[in-house]
């Protein structure tokens, strides 16, 4: 009976640790997925932003480019911040996202979707010809980015 007692205790245990395992994997790559694309959308804004103040000089087809990459990129990041995926959760790969995102998911998910309505704007005022609107758009690309930053990301 004490080793039937033995082996059932011992297959509990094993399977709670592989539960936490594969809880921890799929929060590491939920990570990895939502750095990597906000990765490339940073690719993608930095010569806008150059290109916007003037560090680099405006090539039409190329803010064309990059401005549409950027919002068919924008609402991607958004489906890896789940729930043991922040600050102080249970995963292995180091994050800046602050655990307060899970509890104001509404609030993160409404700057997420700011980013999605400025991105496409962006996009859109890139097939014409008025640098000076797009340069203002580029700010609010920029803003709503840091608006998400200052609220929910951690140094």
């Amino acid at each position: 009976m004490k080793s039937i007692f033995k082996m059932c205790t011992l297959g509990t245990v094993a399977l709670l640790l592989s539960a936490n395992v594969q809880a921890t994997e799929e929060n590491d790559n939920a990570i990895d997925y939502r750095q990597n694309a906000l990765s490339v959308m940073a690719w993608q804004m930095g010569p806008l932003g150059a290109m916007a103040k003037g560090d680099m000089d405006y090539n039409a087809e190329e803010f064309q480019l990059r401005a549409n990459n950027l919002a068919a990129l924008a609402g991607m990041p958004w489906e890896g911040f789940v729930e043991g995926s922040f600050r102080g959760g249970e995963h292995s790969v180091s994050t800046g996202a602050l655990a307060k995102i899970a509890t104001n998911m509404d609030d993160f998910m409404g700057m997420a979707d700011d980013l999605v309505v400025q991105t496409t704007t962006l996009a859109e005022l890139s097939n014409g010809d008025d640098f000076s609107a797009m340069r203002k758009q580029v700010g609010k690309v920029g803003q709503s980015c840091k608006s998400c930053h200052d609220a929910y990301r951690g140094d």
